[in-house]
């Protein structure tokens, strides 16, 4: 089962809605728009808007959440990708110091498990239709006389 799987039987023992953390699915596609669109900054200053924080718009838009930390505390709910850690290295440059020794420096090096990634992948349900895993042959032209061929 996709970790999404889980998260969706964990709610449903739970007792609750398949659009928690968020009231419905409007409010689950509004937190969808501003995740894509926004930057934390927009998202407050958006849930700032008279239209959207205020009692008397009620009926038009009134989400659960009111500030950027609230709704990132509902994203956070969410079943998360596969998680970034960091390494420091130390790298040797093509420069040196005046005493003609080589400059050296430490770099964070962002990475995540390349197995864990191709489950979360493969674990997608939106690639479900999308997966093949027979060899494929494949052409340059429609007429199938210009085979391609590399390393994949």
């Amino acid at each position: 089962k996709t970790g999404f799987e889980r998260f969706q039987e964990y709610k449903e023992c739970m007792g609750k809605d398949k659009w928690a953390p968020f009231d419905d699915g409007y409010e689950w596609g509004l937190a969808e728009w501003l995740v894509k669109n926004l930057g934390q900054t927009r998202t407050d200053e958006f849930l700032k808007l008279p239209i959207v924080s205020s009692s008397l718009t009620q009926n038009r838009t009134k989400p659960s959440f009111y500030n950027n930390r609230s709704f990132l505390q509902k994203v956070d709910e969410l079943p998360h990708a596969t998680a970034w850690s960091c390494k420091k290295v130390k790298v040797q440059g093509n420069k040196t110091d005046e005493k003609g020794q080589t400059l050296h420096e430490e770099v964070e090096v962002w990475m995540r498990d390349p197995v864990e990634c191709i489950k979360d992948l493969i674990g997608n349900l939106l690639f479900r239709d999308h997966m093949v895993y027979a060899p494929a042959r494949a052409y340059r032209d429609p007429a199938g006389l210009h085979r391609v061929i590399d390393d994949m």
